[in-house]
């Protein structure tokens, strides 16, 4: 029996094309919350960049900065900051080559420089320009996440200093760097723990590569039909395009709708 559902946002909540959450995917969220199923998002993103999300449909509790800062209602379940050391290689990097980054604080979300990279990665999800701050203010509070704007040809400028940094991408423009033992796997088991779910009686939905671990700590996987193939293969079941439904379909093929 499924008593919670994790959905990842962007290529899957949200269709990438129109920036929305299809009216489908926003009807069977309702229709699942009346079976008294839990809902929630795991997303790479800060809590900041998921108002267009939350203006069509309020989750039970929210997995955010992919898994390192969770929020149930008004209760913080995880937090899990990147450690001094992984920032100090963040900080080391950009000084010596220059690349922009987003550091996702609890509350706020900052850049470090506002180039073409990070300017292309606020038009392409949406974002709201954040401020530019100096780097010596990420070892003063605590960072869960930092969108490096990398491209895969560029990521080994990172990389080569990463030791306590764990680095996943998935989008071409960026790739996401957290804590070491960090991971939406994480975010969700912790989620499970507070709410008394069991993993066996969890799905989760999503398309990126940061959605594997996720797939790996539920009972049943689900990856949208624009997902990546790594991803395709990975799932329990591939379900539609998010813009053809893909969301409803895949709920109705496990019966839950």
């Amino acid at each position: 029996m499924v008593k919670a559902i994790f959905f990842d946002v962007d290529g899957t909540l949200v269709d990438p094309a129109t920036h929305d959450v299809p009216q489908s995917t926003v009807d069977s969220l309702y229709a699942l919350r009346e079976k008294g199923i839990k809902l929630f998002v795991a997303t790479g993103r800060h809590m900041s960049m998921m108002d267009a999300v939350r203006a069509q449909f309020e989750f039970d509790g929210y997995v955010s900065v992919s898994g390192q800062f969770c929020l149930c209602g008004d209760t913080v379940v995880h937090s899990n900051p990147i450690p001094r050391q992984g920032m100090e290689e963040m900080m080391a990097a950009m000084a010596e080559h220059g690349f922009s980054g987003m550091f996702l604080e609890g509350e706020e979300c900052w850049l470090n420089l506002h180039d073409e990279m990070a300017e292309q990665f606020l038009q392409d999800f949406q974002v709201k320009t954040p401020c530019v701050q100096s780097l010596s203010r990420a070892l003063e509070r605590p960072v869960y996440q930092v969108i490096t704007m990398l491209s895969p040809q560029e990521e080994w400028k990172l990389l080569e200093r990463a030791e306590h940094l764990r680095c996943v991408r998935w989008y071409h423009g960026f790739t996401d760097a957290m804590p070491p033992d960090g991971g939406k796997d994480v975010g969700i088991q912790a989620v499970l723990d507070w709410a008394g779910i069991t993993s066996e009686e969890t799905m989760a939905f999503g398309d990126g590569e940061n959605d594997l671990t996720m797939f790996a700590c539920v009972g049943k996987s689900v990856a949208m039909g624009n997902a990546s193939d790594t991803v395709k293969e990975r799932a329990d079941y591939v379900t539609a395009h998010v813009s053809e439904h893909g969301v409803r379909k895949a709920l109705e093929h496990f019966g839950l709708l």
